[in-house]
């Protein structure tokens, strides 16, 4: 008995605060770790870059509350200054473009000055769109979030030339994965709702089965913002985005693959960064057609498409620096004098 009596004792010295004289247990409070007021400060001044895909907007800042919906990448967010609940280590409270207010985990977003928001969207798209793993719904999101920075009239001369012409680099990226994969148009609603969006800027190939982004979309964007700094890249990406038909020794055809991509970007940007590349390129292929002058594929009289071609190669030529001038027009001559009797 007096065993049972001790092991009773001993259980309330545990159990009860201040029993024989014993020290109550203390239980430590669970807090949330307050975001020191320098963060919020800063916070409350940045702009929030989403820079995650599937992002989850919650109600309250607790992953067990109500998902308000799920924000796109680099969809635009305001910090919330009006939320009852701080921001946090952990969560940072936001109001959405349709004033929708919640929360979002911190690790989804980066927090930057407003004169970084352009460079920081492009950069992490850039990032992603390199990436094999970033699959083709990732590319279309990106590309949609692009195209719509670019339409807010936010951005003006460079920013905008330069928004515009990666919003058409991410559409590349997608139509390329779509042709990588042969996959069907209508394989999902998803897409068959991207390709209409951006119809306007697509062409299809019935002979390949594929799609290409427009070339005319970025030689627009250089025609209409020449003197702008980021206008040779928007050029690059039009004479990239040139289909590479197999023309089939067909002589029209080479002629206007090749004067509508690589020669047109040197008629625009005779010191651009990629006139070396691409002078060397064109020289190359001029020189394959014109190796045996008397077998050159134009018989006569020559037709109105090759004569197309071969003027407006030599009006193109004649504009260029003397350097790239005196490698090009020897070849151009040489077409005339074969295809223009």
């Amino acid at each position: 008995m007096g065993r049972i009596l001790a092991i009773f004792v001993f259980f309330l010295t545990l159990f009860v605060p201040g029993f024989l004289g014993a020290e109550p247990k203390s239980l430590k409070p669970i807090t949330k770790q307050i975001a020191p007021k320098s963060v919020h400060n800063t916070d409350s001044k940045s702009e929030i870059v989403v820079n995650h895909f599937g992002v989850k907007l919650y109600l309250f800042p607790d992953r067990k509350s109500n998902v308000l919906k799920t924000i796109q990448f680099g969809e635009r967010l305001f910090y919330d200054n009006s939320s009852l609940e701080p921001n946090t280590a952990e969560w940072v409270p936001v109001v959405t473009e349709e004033n929708l207010a919640g929360f979002l985990l911190r690790n989804t977003l980066l927090l930057v000055s407003k004169n970084k928001l352009l460079s920081t969207v492009l950069f992490e798209a850039d990032k992603l769109l390199n990436l094999n793993s970033t699959s083709l719904e990732q590319r279309m999101e990106i590309a949609d979030s692009l195209f719509r920075h670019a339409s807010t009239g936010e951005f003006r001369g460079d920013d905008f030339t330069l928004i515009k012409a990666k919003a058409g680099f991410a559409l590349i990226k997608s139509i390329d994965i779509l042709n990588e994969k042969n996959i069907k148009a209508d394989s999902s609603k998803e897409l068959l709702d991207f390709l209409k969006r951006h119809e306007s800027k697509l062409l299809f190939d019935y002979s390949a089965g594929k799609y290409y982004v427009d070339a005319n979309y970025f030689w627009k964007l250089v025609e209409n913002h020449p003197n702008t700094k980021h206008s040779d890249y928007a050029g690059y990406l039009a004479a990239e985005a040139s289909p590479d038909v197999d023309c089939k020794g067909e002589l029209a055809c080479e002629l206007e693959k090749l004067r509508r991509s690589k020669m047109k970007y040197i008629y625009f940007f005779p010191n651009g960064n990629y006139v070396s590349l691409y002078s060397k390129s064109v020289v190359a292929k001029l020189k394959e057609i014109t190796k045996d002058p008397e077998s050159i594929a134009c018989f006569q009289p020559a037709p109105q498409n090759i004569q197309v071609e071969i003027n407006t190669m030599y009006r193109y030529v004649q504009d260029y620096g003397l350097r790239y001038r005196k490698e090009i027009l020897p070849y151009i001559q040489i077409l005339q004098k074969e295809c223009l009797k």
